[in-house]
Parts: structure tokens; C-alpha cells; sequence
């Protein structure tokens, strides 16, 4: 019975948001056109955590300037024990589900990770819960219990947020096909419909619980792989917030529209080298990687000119990057490796050609070619320029690089199954803790598919998760980011802020931190102009 209540409540919203849409003078209806995400799905454990749609809600907020983490997700308080390998959440008293699910407990908690961690779950990072012991202790407070000490056990529950909360009670009447269709959320607002088009409509909840005040009544999230189309319906009006490459916003801003920037840096850029590359009995040795050469990662490091880069993709608003995962806002950044940058990293093709000869390059590798990904994700609509820029630098060196279009759950796919043998453009993205990005990048202990293959990284990885000494783990932090800068073992480019392009005639303003991994975040605090 409740399950034909709620498929006559869907009819009913749907019907109500195309009325909406319909007659735009009785309510304000915000279109946002994106990047796709890594999966078309209401389901949030079948994506790489790419986008927290408004609807659902993590247990850690983030404060909309800083991005440090506060209570405006689901849980009140926390604390943890003095190891920092037990955590203890407690959620809001008046907090609920929308839909008539009642109210968020502990056991939607437990029953959500559950969900998270299965054998299908696509989340990066999500190891972090499968090694954890998640126990309800009452109505409103969840323990968990984890395998080591985490100090940055926050992160994985707030923006970056590897676990989103649905209501068992929904699973326990709908099944998996309730969340499919209709998943109830406990954010400030409500989902209506996700169409063929992959358009995932939402509207605004009335007296929300939280009490946030939401200055529009529905958004529409159009998530639209073309850019050149998504600057095409800002300009024709069919969208008020798009999300562009750097090189197409100044059209954008000449025909009167503006930029809004997240407050805080959002994300790091990097090409990334696949293949377990430093394992010499890994998956990689049958794969026969150019860059499994040290001499080769070099050359293509020195091949780069970022300054260009950061100029072309970014309009010039952004920073380079020392080591993709590392940041000077946390514990561990190994300050001496920015002093050595440019005389390790800096753009030289003399040296570059210098190396590839030495290595013997192209005639001594079996498989010389190295393929660069030019793929979309949701929040980098760059990272296919970024890939043909790549491309063409590498070729002034004598690199052989060929372009392959692949769609990110493919890539994905490939990496998961160890069978991935290119170059791909990257993003870490919220910027995350030092301890947490070295590991997840490049060690086996949080995404082995990431892993580099080198046994002494691993190593120190085991050290680190079995620290819980704020000062030694920073050091042991910095001993690895140092192995990684000295193995070149990556390629950085930048650091850069989230940025949306908005007509100002709609959107007043918009306050996010960019600590989410698309950067978008705090959909409730988009401004916008009386109608």
C-alpha cells in the first residue's frame, strides 16, 4: 500500500514541476547544465562520488567560505577515541527523510553502508568503510569502529563524502528499485524525476527540517557532454549556471554573463601514468609501458610547459602544482619540493630529448606509443584539451603520443581491472588531506588501481596507517611525497578553483567552498533574482 502511495506522490511532484517549468511567473525554476557524471544513476555507490545531488545528505557539512567541516550534514556532533581509531557520530534529533520516510537514524546509517560497501560499489576511496565495523548504539548515535587510526576519518564523510545516507525504511518497502526511481534524501530539497536525457530534476522542500531557506522552488540539473553546447544554451538562455572549459568563458562573459569561483582551491590537475609502472612483477610488465623507464617519466615531465597550460586551460587562474595530493594547507606538505620544482620539473625540451635518447627511446621500447585519454568527468571540462595539448608537446620532443576518446567509466573499468595502459588527465578533487591523497594515488592501502607499484611506498604507506602521532605521520607523509617527486612518478599541472558561468539576470550569487569532488556544493545558497 505504501509503495502505491509513493508511486501516485512521484506522479503528483512530476506533474507539479512540469506545471512549474510551465508557468515560470509562479515560481522560479534555476536550469544548471554540467558535465556528466561518472554514472547515470540515483544509486550513489554505482558513481566515483562525483556529484552529491542536493537531495541526499552526508553526516559532515562544510562551511560554505572556509570549507572546514561543520554540523549542517546529518550528524550534530562526533568524537573519537585517542588513537582516532573509533569514531562516534550523533545525529540531529528533528532530522527525516522526505517522502513520509520519518526520521534519519542510526540504523539508515549502518543499513547506507552496507549499500556503499557492497561488491558492485564504484566509489573511489571506499575501502575506508569496507575495513570498518559500523555499530548503531540507539536511535540516534553510530559507531565506527575502524581497522586503523584515521585522523582524516572527516573527510570521507563530508564534501568528499564516500557515504551518502537512504532510508531503510524505504529499502525495507521498495527494495533497491524504490531508490532507483524515487530515492528519498534528507536534503533540502526533493527529487521529482531523472528522464532519458539524463535531466534530474529537483524541487525545493518546504519548511525543511534543517531550516535553510531555498530562494528558488526547482533546479534542473542538465548534464550535457558537450561544452560548446552548454555555452550555446547560456547564451540563448536555455540555462542560467553552465560549467565551461576556460577557453569558451570569455564568450560567455562578452555576451554579458559572469564567473563565479568557488571560495577555497578545488581541485588539482595532473596527467596520471597507469600500470603499476614501478612493479617489475606487477600487471604492468606484460603491458610493456614506455614510462616504466624513469628516463622517459622525466622526459615527459620536462616536455610540459605548464605556464602554457595553466594559460590555455585555465585563463591563467590557477597555480602549479608540485605533486599531485599534496597541498600546503595540510599536515605533511614537504615545503623543500616547491624550492626544487623547476630545476626537477621545469619545461625543457633540450633535456627532455637528451633523456629520450639516453633511454634509447624510440628504438629500445617494444611499445613506444603512449596513448593520452581525452575523456569528459563532471566539474573538468578541460581535461580534453588537456589531453591534445599534451599530445602536441610531447610530439615536439620526440614522443610518440597517440589520442584515444574514452568515456570515464571505461577508463575506470580499465584501471580497476589492471589493464589500463595509457596516460589520462586527472583530478584530485576536494583537495584532499595529505595522508589520505598520498595514499589513494599512490599506494595500495586506499585505491590499489592507483597504485604505482613500488613496494617501498606501500611500505610507508602500512607506516602511516598504523600511525596515529599527528607529527610523525606528517613526516612519514613527506618521506613519500619526496619518493614520489623523485621518481617522477606522476605529471602535475595545476591547482585551480571550481567555476561556474552564470547569467547575473537569474543567478545573484553563489557561496561554495569547492570541497566537494565536482566542486559544486550548496545548491541552497545559489541567489537568485525575484522573477
Amino acid at each position: 500500500m505504501k509503495s502505491n502511495r509513493c508511486a501516485f506522490r512521484r506522479y503528483l511532484l512530476s506533474a507539479s514541476f512540469a506545471s512549474l517549468v510551465g508557468l515560470p511567473a509562479m515560481a522560479q525554476h534555476i536550469v544548471m547544465a554540467v558535465d556528466p557524471g561518472s554514472a547515470e544513476s540515483n544509486l550513489y555507490w554505482e558513481t566515483i562520488g562525483g556529484l552529491i545531488t542536493p537531495n541526499m545528505q552526508s553526516l559532515v557539512g562544510n562551511d560554505p567560505v572556509t570549507g572546514v567541516y561543520d554540523n549542517s550534514g546529518l550528524a550534530e556532533s562526533w568524537e573519537h577515541n585517542e588513537d582516532f581509531t573509533s569514531w562516534t557520530f550523533t545525529l540531529k534529533e528533528n532530522a527525516e527523510f522526505s517522502g513520509d520516510w520519518g526520521p534519519v537514524t542510526a540504523a539508515d546509517v549502518v543499513h547506507s553502508v552496507g549499500l556503499h560497501i557492497g561488491e558492485s560499489s564504484r566509489l573511489s576511496g571506499i575501502q575506508a568503510l569496507r575495513d570498518a565495523r559500523v555499530t548503531a548504539l540507539g536511535e540516534r548515535q553510530v559507531r565506527f569502529d575502524l581497522a586503523n587510526p584515521d585522523p582524516d576519518f572527516l573527510f570521507m564523510h563530508a564534501g568528499r563524502a564516500v557515504l551518502v545516507i537512504y532510508s531503510k525504511a524505504q529499502f525495507d518497502a521498495e527494495g533497491l528499485e524504490g531508490y532507483a526511481a524515487n530515492p528519498a534524501g534528507s536534503g533540502p530539497f526533493t527529487f521529482v524525476s531523472r528522464d532519458l536525457a539524463n535531466t534530474l530534476r529537483l524541487a525545493a522542500v518546504e519548511d525543511y527540517w534543517g531550516g535553510v531557506d531555498v530562494s528558488y522552488d526547482t533546479l534542473e540539473l542538465r548534464f550535457v557532454g558537450e561544452p560548446a553546447t552548454r555555452l550555446a544554451m547560456v547564451l540563448a538562455g536555455e540555462a542560467d549556471i553552465v560549467s565551461l572549459p576556460r577557453e569558451l568563458q570569455p564568450e560567455a562573459v562578452a555576451a554579458g554573463n559572469e564567473i563565479i569561483a568557488s571560495a577555497q582551491a578545488s581541485m588539482q590537475s595532473a596527467l596520471v601514468l597507469s600500470g603499476l609502472f614501478l612493479d617489475p612483477a606487477g600487471p604492468a610488465s606484460d603491458l610493456n609501458l614506455p614510462w616504466q623507464d624513469i628516463r622517459v617519466r622525466e622526459a615527459m615531465n620536462r616536455a610540459l610547459d605548464r605556464e602554457a597550460l595553466i594559460e590555455i586551460l585555465y585563463d591563467g587562474r590557477a597555480e602549479p602544482l608540485v605533486a599531485f595530493s599534496m597541498d600546503p594547507r595540510f599536515d605533511g606538505y614537504a615545503a623543500d619540493l616547491a624550492d626544487k620544482f623547476e630545476a626537477n620539473y621545469g619545461y625543457d625540451p633540450d633535456r627532455a630529448r637528451a633523456l629520450l635518447a639516453e633511454a634509447g627511446y624510440p628504438e629500445a621500447f617494444a611499445n613506444p606509443v603512449i596513448p593520452i585519454i581525452a575523456t569528459a568527468l563532471g566539474g573538468s571540462p578541460e581535461f580534453g584539451l588537456m589531453a591534445e595539448l599534451a599530445q602536441a608537446l610531447f610530439a615536439e620532443v620526440g614522443l610518440q603520443a597517440e589520442i584515444r576518446e574514452m568515456d570515464w567509466p571505461t577508463l575506470q573499468n580499465a584501471r580497476l581491472g589492471f589493464t589500463a595502459d595509457f596516460v589520462h588527465p586527472m583530478r584530485n578533487a576536494p583537495v584532499r588531506p595529505n595522508a589520505i591523497g598520498v595514499l589513494a594515488s599512490y599506494t595500495s592501502q586506499l585505491s590499489p588501481a592507483y597504485s604505482v607499484g613500488s613496494a617501498e611506498l606501500n611500505a610507508m604507506g602500512e607506516r602511516l596507517i598504523a600511525n596515529h602521532v599527528p607529527a610523525e605521520r606528517a613526516e612519514i607523509v613527506s618521506e613519500m611525497f619526496t619518493y614520489i617527486f623523485d621518481n617522477y612518478t606522476h605529471l602535475p599541472i595545476a591547482t585551480v578553483s571550481a567555476e561556474v558561468v552564470v547569467n547575473p539576470e537569474r543567478v545573484l550569487g553563489w557561496s561554495f567552498p569547492g570541497a566537494s569532488s565536482s566542486g559544486y556544493s550548496h545548491f541552497h545558497l545559489i541567489e537568485t533574482a525575484a522573477d
